[in-house]
């Protein structure tokens, strides 16, 4: 009995494939891409008020860490608001006084190894943290 292939094109680029490594896998537990660390993110967060003083903390992320009260909760955020920190969620449900009081908030440091220079001034403490909270919640 005689055999044929019904497609050998087909095997022979399978065998092509398999033998120059070109096909795409995804990667398995012992792929060094599967288990290679997210990069870190390194913060240093200051608060500052109208009088001139400066409150400050710093934020580690991947691993968590830093003197922040909440860094697993303030990563979080970050993370959600793709570490721009003009996107931080907040806290949309406080409300506010007209109070002007200003405060200034600056992050300096890295974000997934992404190099952060912000600043932003706010009418008062309360609207600060409305709009950035829990990251700017010490």
């Amino acid at each position: 009995m005689k055999r044929t292939l019904a497609c050998p094109l087909a095997v022979a680029t399978l065998v092509g494939l398999a033998l120059t490594g070109s096909a795409t896998a995804a990667p398995g537990p012992g792929d060094p891409a599967a288990t290679a660390p997210k990069p870190p993110t390194r913060l240093h967060l200051t608060v500052t008020d109208s009088a001139g003083v400066a409150k400050d903390v710093f934020l580690g992320c991947r691993p968590t860490g830093g003197n922040h009260p909440d860094a697993a909760l303030a990563c979080d955020a970050l993370h959600d608001a793709g570490g721009d920190f003009d996107k931080l969620k907040g806290d949309p449900d406080l409300i506010c006084t007209t109070e002007y009081d200003p405060v200034t908030a600056k992050a300096e440091g890295t974000y997934n190894e992404v190099p952060v220079a912000w600043e932003q001034q706010f009418g008062n403490a309360c609207e600060l943290q409305a709009r950035t909270t829990p990251v700017f919640a010490f």
